[in-house]
C-alpha cells in the first residue's frame, strides 16, 4: 500500500455516505464533492462523450438498456411507437437535462432531433454514485422530480381539447427550455410536433396558420420564431 494511503492524517470525507468510509481514496468517488461545479466537473469526468447526427438512435430501448445520458448540446426525443407503426414523442430533451435515468424511460426509443453532443454514464453507476454524496443524490432526485413535474404539464397540454392552445402551450414549453427574449428556435419537425401534441400534421400546420395570422408568432428566420408570450398566455387562459 502506499504511503499515501496509510497517511492517517488524510482529511476525511465530507458527507460521505459510502459503506466503506476509506473507499473514496482507492476509487473516483464522489464523496468530497461540496459544490455544484465540483459536482458538475465530476460527471463530465465520468460521462462519454458521444456525438450524434439528426435522427440518428441514440438508443432502441428495452428491458436490458443501462445506459443514461445528459444533453449538452441540441435536441432528443424520446419515443413510443404502437403495433400499427404509430408514434408518440413523450418527452423532448434539451441541453443540461438528463434522460434514460428511469427504467420507463430506458424502454422508450431515443432519437435526436438535432445535431446532439450527450454525455452517457451507466444508470446503474450514476445511481451508486448519488447514494455515496448526498450533493449528488440531491441533484439526481432533483432531476426525477423536474421530469415528473414536465409529464404532468404533457399530460395537461393533451388534455385541452382546442388545438390551437395546444401548439401555444408547446410553444411556451419550448420557450421555457431555449428560448432567448422573445425568440426561440424550433429544430423539431412538424411531425415531430403533431405527435409530441397529440394531432395530426395537418391540424397542427392550420394552427401555426391561426397563430401566425394573429401575429402571435411571426417568422424571423428558418425554424426561429419571435414569440408574443402575453398574447399567447391569454390564448391559452383562454382570453386570446
Amino acid at each position: 500500500m502506499s504511503p499515501e494511503l496509510n497517511n492517517t492524517a488524510l482529511a476525511e470525507p465530507v458527507g460521505c455516505l459510502c459503506p466503506d468510509p476509506r473507499a473514496w481514496r482507492l476509487e473516483d468517488l464522489p464523496c468530497t464533492l461540496e459544490t455544484e461545479d465540483e459536482s458538475r466537473s465530476f460527471l463530465i469526468r465520468q460521462g462519454g462523450r458521444r456525438t450524434v447526427g439528426p435522427n440518428e438512435a441514440i438508443f432502441a430501448g428495452g428491458p436490458t438498456e443501462s445506459r443514461c445520458f445528459r444533453v449538452l448540446e441540441g435536441v432528443v426525443r424520446l419515443v413510443t411507437f404502437f403495433p400499427d407503426g404509430a408514434r408518440q414523442i413523450v418527452r423532448f430533451a434539451f441541453p443540461g437535462d438528463y434522460f434514460g435515468l428511469t427504467h420507463a424511460e430506458r424502454l422508450l426509443t431515443a432519437e435526436a432531433v438535432s445535431p446532439v453532443v450527450l454525455l452517457e454514464f451507466d444508470a446503474g453507476k450514476l445511481q451508486r454514485l448519488g447514494e455515496c454524496n448526498p450533493l449528488l443524490g440531491r441533484q439526481l432526485a432533483n432531476v426525477l422530480r423536474a421530469s415528473a413535474s414536465e409529464a404532468l404539464d404533457h399530460v395537461g397540454l393533451l388534455g385541452r381539447k382546442d388545438a390551437r392552445k395546444r401548439l401555444a402551450l408547446f410553444l411556451r414549453f419550448l420557450h421555457q427550455n431555449i428560448g432567448l427574449g422573445d425568440i426561440v428556435s424550433v429544430p423539431m419537425s412538424r411531425s415531430d410536433i403533431a405527435d409530441f401534441v397529440g394531432l395530426k400534421i395537418e391540424t397542427v400546420s392550420r394552427a401555426f396558420g391561426y397563430l401566425r395570422r394573429r401575429h402571435l408568432i411571426d417568422d424571423v428566420g428558418r425554424g426561429v420564431l419571435r414569440l408574443d408570450l402575453v398574447g399567447l398566455d391569454l390564448l391559452i387562459d383562454g382570453e386570446g
